[in-house]
């Protein structure tokens, strides 16, 4: 009865939450990288990004020559 009443007032029931893990994954978020990431200390991170970084830099000026 309680179903009824809810359809004809327009209200839907609930949908199950997903997983918000599940749901990262799925959009493309690589957790196992996140996880070893988080797992570094913040100094260590941003060495790691510095790295990455510049070799961004070098393959664009690359790419211009």
């Amino acid at each position: 009865m309680n179903q009824r009443k809810n359809k004809i007032a327009g209200i839907s029931p609930p949908r199950p939450r997903k997983d918000p893990i599940r749901a990262a994954a799925d959009y493309g978020i690589d957790i196992p990288m996140l996880i070893a990431n988080l797992a570094r200390t913040p100094a260590e991170r941003i060495r790691r990004h510095q790295i990455a970084l510049e070799t961004f830099r070098a393959l664009r000026k690359a790419k211009r020559v």
